[in-house]
Parts: structure tokens; sequence; C-alpha cells
């Protein structure tokens, strides 16, 4: 048996208007204004041909067609946000499908799951990481962290941070009579290059920074040569050479004394973080809470 198409915007606004008996106060509750209240009741009385309410001066009264209509409707929108609530409820467990890219995974994400399981114990997070585009109507995932500009057609995208490369290198380097001092010390030592960021032809490099700098006499293009910044930054730990490092992903290793930044001169990545989910599921439990853990562990950061 097909379903006949009811004016529901006009049902709902008379029943927060019957609730209400106030034009008034039922815009207020559905964020319209009380002239579009009137509209949709004028709508559902030309629809029903009869008669909801008798207007008086000091406010509106419920004629028995509308007692009867608001009596059931009352019933029928109540159930309806218990059905929405269960649904949203039940989002609240389960799994919830995260690609990553690799680097915010491993010196970022990682070491701070234990600190998500802690507060969501019922989320399951499954995890992969990659730098391809997601297709979230194709591929099987409901969220993703990715480097970009933020703009991505029918996708909300929360800012995480941004980020900027510096020399870093052991502090062992610093010392002997080879020990970096000024840029041109560079030349004696290995460049390391991070080759993450090809896809974008702004991105700092190696020869970017040293034109910054004005070194001239460092060749840009020796060196190692990494797929990954957490790679070349590793690396560096171990004293191999030099590494372009992502100062904001690499503020623990800074901070513990593993690296050390050298010189002043930090030059903005271009791109940016984001945390990425199609926005017809914004207001899903399970995204809402790494969204919010996400932010605030970045606070705390």
């Amino acid at each position: 048996m097909s379903r006949k198409n009811h004016p529901l915007n006009a049902l709902r606004a008379f029943e927060s208007a019957a609730r209400h008996l106030s034009f008034v106060a039922a815009a207020e509750e559905l964020s319209v204004t009380p002239a579009a209240i009137s509209h949709q009741i004028k709508k559902l009385e030309d629809y029903l041909g009869a008669p909801l309410f008798r207007r008086r001066t000091r406010g509106l009264v419920l004629v028995e067609t509308g007692q009867l209509l608001a009596k059931d409707l009352h019933s029928v929108f109540m159930g309806l946000d218990r059905a929405m609530e269960n649904v949203m409820e039940a989002d609240r467990g389960g799994s919830l499908a995260l690609t990553v890219a690799p680097t915010f995974a491993a010196m970022w994400l990682i070491p701070r799951l234990q600190n998500f399981y802690s507060q969501y114990p019922e989320i399951d997070l499954r995890i992969s990481t990659s730098l391809a585009l997601v297709d979230f109507q194709r591929d099987d995932f409901d969220a993703a962290i990715r480097l970009g500009h933020g703009q991505w057609l029918g996708l909300e995208a929360v800012k995480l941070f941004d980020e900027s490369v510096i020399p870093m290198c052991s502090p062992r380097l610093l010392e002997g009579p080879n020990g970096i001092r000024t840029p041109s010390d560079l030349k004696n030592h290995v460049l390391l290059h991070n080759h993450s960021m090809d896809f974008d032809p702004n991105a700092p490099t190696w020869e970017t920074w040293l034109q910054a700098s004005g070194t001239l006499d460092v060749d840009a293009s020796r060196g190692m040569h990494f797929s990954l910044p957490d790679h070349g930054l590793q690396a560096a730990i171990d004293g191999a050479g030099v590494v372009l490092g992502w100062r904001f992903l690499s503020a623990k290793d800074v901070l513990a004394g593993r690296v050390v930044e050298l010189f002043d001169l930090a030059i903005p990545l271009g791109s940016t973080f984001y945390l990425v989910y199609p926005e017809a599921h914004s207001r899903r439990p399970n995204i809402m809470a790494l969204r919010n853990w996400i932010l605030e562990e970045l606070k705390n950061t």
C-alpha cells in the first residue's frame, strides 16, 4: 500500500504550535519566523479542508479537529524522535573506519591511541594508512585525515593544524671540527630528503630552504632520499644527516633532545592536515567523538 505525500513541514509546524498554543513560541522552537509558521498552518488547513485553530485576542485555541490531530501528531513525532535516538545510540558503539596519512599516523595518532580507547572503549577504530584520495561512497571508510587545502566538495573538513619545515639533526652533529654552526656547514653533511609532498609543486624542499637562507655553496640535490618524513627524521635521530623536519609532528623528538632545530628559518608546508568526512555524517556520534578527541589532544599538545 503506497503512502500519501503528507505536508510534513506543515505538520511539524502545527504540532509545535498546538503544544505551545503560540505561533511565536513554535517559530522559536523550529528556528523560523512566526509568519512561516502561520503560512504552514494555513497550508495544512487548506490540505485538510478544515480549520485547526480559533484565533482569539489573547492567543490560540484548538478546535475539535485540531485537538484530534494534535494528540495523534504528538505521539507520531515522539516516536520519530525515539527512532532517531535509537539509531544514533546504536552508532555510539561498533567500529569506525579511518584512513590516515601515513606520517600523521606514525608521528602523532598511533602514540596517542591508548588515550582514545580509555575515553571511548565502545568504539573499535579500524585504521588504514594511505595518501590516496578517498571516495566515501565507494570506499569502506567513515572518515579520513589528509593533507590539503580544505576544499573538498560534499565533505566537511575540520582543520587540525598548520605545519612548517626547518633543518633538524642529531645533537652529535653540532660537535667536532665539522660541527654545524652556519647554513654553509651543511655542505659537510648528508642532506636527508622527503618526497611525500612531491604531489604539491609548492611544497618546500631543500632547494627552497637553501635559497630562502641565502646559502649558495650547498648542493641541494645530493644526499639520501625517503618517501616519508618520519623515515627521514629517524635517520636524522640516528646521526645519518640533516633532515628538513616537520616542526609540529617532530615536536616530541625535539623536546626529548633526540634532534635539534637548526637556525631560525622555518618555511610553511603549504598544505594543512584536515579531518574529513561526508557532510551527511557530521552528526554521527562516533565521528563526533573522534573529532572532539583529536581537537582536545591537539590543544593539549
